[in-house]
């Protein structure tokens, strides 16, 4: 940032993004809070076929995704909607959604207006040791650390909120 707070211009390419492994997927931070002054995150991200995210909301941010490689299932207040590669699906704030790979695996870009839930991320997963799907062996971390790490990031960013509900709509 300047000293008007202003953001200033980047370029990040995905093999220099601060990468993580977690609940399944790669996760590539391609602009953060700190890069944007808050406004926006980007994060690349990497999953395998199969449930990729529980029904949830986000109260305070919009979501987007854009497909760069395989095949996705969303469902927006349990509505299905089809993506494929090329496709962009926006999900406003405090609307109920969740969303599965189709195909083998998939690369989607995922954003968040305002930033903050990529610290999230950063907070309940470990550091990417390769640009890989992580080992099947990687353990889930620890409910009491992650929700009292989840405590503090939506302490410093309120939109990072995350509310999960039960089930997972098909």
């Amino acid at each position: 940032m300047n000293k008007q707070n202003k953001p200033q211009s980047f370029q990040v390419n995905s093999a220099e993004g601060r990468a993580y492994w977690g609940m399944g997927i790669l996760w590539i931070m391609l602009a953060t809070a700190e890069d944007t002054n808050g406004e926006y995150s980007c994060i690349e991200e990497l999953l395998s076929q199969g449930p990729a995210a529980p029904p949830h909301i986000h109260e305070a941010a919009d979501e987007t995704f854009y497909i760069l490689e395989g095949e996705a299932t969303f469902f927006v207040e349990d509505q299905p909607i089809k993506a494929t590669a090329g496709s962009f699906v926006s999900i406003p704030r405090g609307t109920k959604h969740a969303f599965q790979i189709d195909s083998e695996t998939a690369r989607l870009l995922n954003t968040y207006v305002p930033a903050g839930f990529e610290y999230t991320i950063m907070a309940t997963t470990v550091p990417a040791q390769q640009r890989t799907l992580p080992p099947a062996s990687l353990p889930f971390p620890d409910r009491e650390q992650s929700n009292q790490a989840l405590d503090q990031v939506t302490k410093k960013y309120p939109a990072a909120k995350t509310n999960f509900l039960q089930g997972f709509a098909r």
